[in-house]
């Protein structure tokens, strides 16, 4: 059986759960609205992919289960914009990092206020923390999120987002906290799948409906050549898509085929 914290529950963690204690767990954040969640079944799929990769026991009936007493307290559908987050650990138990013979998941919710974003333009900047190869490829949503930590505490005040590479010289694949996209001359170029620490939704999402928007996809890392001829777009399912204005000193481009993507995506998706 799963122990449920809500919110307002004021809880107390215990010290020896297991995702406080070594990271043994995943955590989903969904932007919710009057009108309900946005790509919930994309991050219930996710969710329940993490759980089984992390040997976790939390299963489409509980994840049912959550969604049905989370609905009845009204957190899928407040009155106002606000981000849901769930955290499944791995409970209690075990004698250091080996598991218990039993493991009994905890799940943790909690709701805030949606952040505000810079709809006109974001400034970013490259950081010097690497994205090691440990962190990419699963794309699952685990608590292990020291290297975005680290990258994020780079940045100074009025930065928004910090970029991230794969490693020296093999270019740009992911924000700490969002996917990233150039438009180029009709074709929408994203990092590959595996490259990724997250498998982001709406990654996923824009990805799969870009012939929709009349665009070709390319997958591979992105260069700075990129980010100087035809601009970058910055997006998860918090926020929506959103382009960037500066990087670093510079002063980054948008051009049509972006401006257009990025208004309908967020049209389409009620995250304007």
């Amino acid at each position: 059986m799963a122990e449920w914290i809500w919110p307002g529950s004021d809880p107390v963690l215990p010290c020896d759960d297991r995702g406080l204690a070594y990271g043994q767990g995943v955590f989903e954040t969904l932007r919710v609205t009057p009108a309900g969640p946005v790509l919930l079944d994309a991050h219930r799929e996710r969710l329940l992919a993490g759980c089984h990769a992390l040997g976790i026991p939390f299963d489409a009936d509980g994840l049912d289960a959550w969604q049905q007493q989370a609905a009845e307290r009204g957190l899928l559908a407040p009155q106002a914009p606000a981000v849901l987050k769930v955290t499944v650990t791995a409970g209690s138990g075990g004698r250091g990092y080996r598991p218990p013979d039993t493991v009994s998941p905890r799940v943790i919710s909690a709701l805030v206020p949606a952040p505000s974003v810079p709809r006109e333009g974001a400034r970013v900047r490259l950081c010097q923390q690497p994205l090691s190869s440990m962190a990419a490829g699963g794309g699952y949503k685990t608590l292990a999120r020291l290297e975005q930590v680290l990258a994020s505490a780079e940045l100074s005040d009025g930065e928004f987002e910090g970029l991230m590479a794969a490693g020296a010289g093999s270019g740009w694949v992911e924000g700490t906290r969002t996917c990233l996209f150039s438009v180029v001359d009709g074709t929408l170029v994203t990092p590959p799948r595996e490259q990724l620490a997250v498998a982001g939704t709406l990654r996923e999402w824009v990805v799969r409906n870009a012939g929709r928007f009349g665009l070709a996809v390319e997958e591979r890392a992105l260069l700075g050549a990129d980010f100087r001829n035809h601009g970058l777009l910055l997006g998860n399912s918090v926020m929506g898509l959103v382009p960037v204005s500066e990087c670093g000193d510079s002063i980054v481009p948008t051009n049509v085929e972006a401006t257009r993507l990025v208004d309908d995506v967020n049209r389409e998706l009620g995250l304007g």
